[in-house]
């Protein structure tokens, strides 16, 4: 007989990973990003003088993007406004709080009830670049719960 059980999303092959909570339906069918450590992303960004930052923050709009195809954001546009538009200023906290609340869409769309925010991420970019740790965490739990 057919058992639909066994069809469902198999767990994450690297394992859980604690304190992520993990959902218990069917996986869906849209690609997930790659997990990350938050410590690393957020001390990576200084050591490479902010190139791996960017790289991550293109990267990290791009799998939100291919996530869900409700989120609309151009990644390259994204990394232009939090480089060259941080000379303005306000391109740079219009993008970082986008992408706040783009996650916190990938979160719902994944099952999740939404633990980010778009502000906090913004406030805690002055407070050592921890906005990168903190989406990132964000990120990662979209990620178990898709897979």
């Amino acid at each position: 007989m057919f058992n639909e059980d066994r069809y469902r999303t198999l767990p994450h092959p690297r394992g859980p990973f604690p304190g992520f909570p993990v959902s218990g339906g069917v996986g869906l069918a849209t690609p997930s990003g790659d997990m990350r450590r938050p410590e690393a992303v957020w001390l990576l960004g200084p050591l490479t003088f902010g190139v791996y930052w960017l790289v991550w923050y293109y990267r990290a709009n791009k799998e939100l993007r291919e996530f869900d195809p409700g989120i609309k954001v151009r990644p390259a546009l994204a990394v232009l406004a939090v480089s060259l538009g941080a000379l303005l200023l306000v391109p740079a906290v219009v993008s970082l709080y986008n992408t706040g609340c783009r996650i916190a869409r990938a979160q719902r769309r994944a099952g999740l009830h939404d633990t980010v925010s778009g502000l906090k991420g913004l406030l805690l970019a002055p407070a050592f670049g921890l906005t990168s740790f903190y989406y990132q965490e964000q990120l990662n739990q979209v990620w178990v719960a898709r897979n």
